[in-house]
């Protein structure tokens, strides 16, 4: 994979996400889709896990190590918790400007630290590229099902 690519490939799946959400009124993102989610919590869930990859390059630019030792269940309850009241509008902004973030990242990253595995020894192997894709294009296409899935 190279630039171009990952970046159409993210763009697919957002196209995705974007005709999922554009036929969704306020009123439906905030109906309960299973027992504890709201369409909006999932829109908040996608934007932190955004802005986590975010997060983890400068993390890893600056020569820390991002925390791993936290259990992504851990990470969603908290996430959840912390977005839970927040108001739709600021959902939305928060998920469009993580998203944008994705892009700068991936813009402003050069070919190694995007694709070479070896390049953040943290990785463990596994190239910034696929760490972006899982928390775009994949976890769109991951959620896309519980954002047009009937109100419970």
């Amino acid at each position: 994979m190279n630039r171009t690519a990952l970046l159409d490939t993210i763009a697919a799946g957002r196209d995705a996400l974007d005709t999922a959400l554009a036929g969704l009124s306020d009123a439906a993102m905030a109906e309960r889709i299973d027992v504890d989610w709201t369409r909006k919590d999932v829109l908040a869930h996608l934007a932190a896990w955004e802005r986590r990859v975010v997060d983890n390059l400068a993390s890893l630019r600056a020569g820390d190590n991002p925390d791993g030792s936290v259990e992504t269940d851990e990470l969603n309850d908290r996430f959840f918790q912390r977005d839970r009241e927040r108001p739709l509008a600021d959902i939305r902004a928060q998920e469009r400007a993580a998203y944008d973030a994705v892009l700068t990242a991936i813009g402003d990253a050069s070919d190694a630290e995007l694709f070479d595995g070896r390049h953040f020894g943290w990785s463990e192997g596994d190239p910034l590229a696929d760490w972006f894709r899982g928390n775009t294009d994949e976890h769109y296409a991951e959620h896309l099902e519980q954002l047009t899935r009937p109100a419970r």
